[in-house]
């Protein structure tokens, strides 16, 4: 993503939700914006979000509550997880 972002393996954003954090980024980061989401702003089916080392999914999904400070994962699906 370093591609998309200036060169940058990290970014710090402010968000409640994931929903939100993804919502940020698509306004703040456009390019990685739409490597991870589909045109009607869905998660790709091979980007993976993971928040307290918890696939999103297992969680709240999209209402995920973020906290200050927290590290949030994302990455392509190399395997069905």
């Amino acid at each position: 993503m370093s591609t998309y972002s200036g060169g940058k393996s990290q970014i710090v954003l402010q968000a409640n939700t994931v929903e939100q954090m993804l919502e940020v980024l698509r306004v703040q980061h456009p390019l990685i914006w739409e490597r991870l989401c589909t045109e009607q702003g869905r998660i790709r089916d091979h980007v993976k979000i993971f928040v307290h080392n918890q696939l999103i999914s297992g969680l709240a999904g999209l209402q995920t509550t973020l906290t200050s400070g927290q590290e949030i994962i994302v990455l392509p699906a190399i395997f069905n997880v």
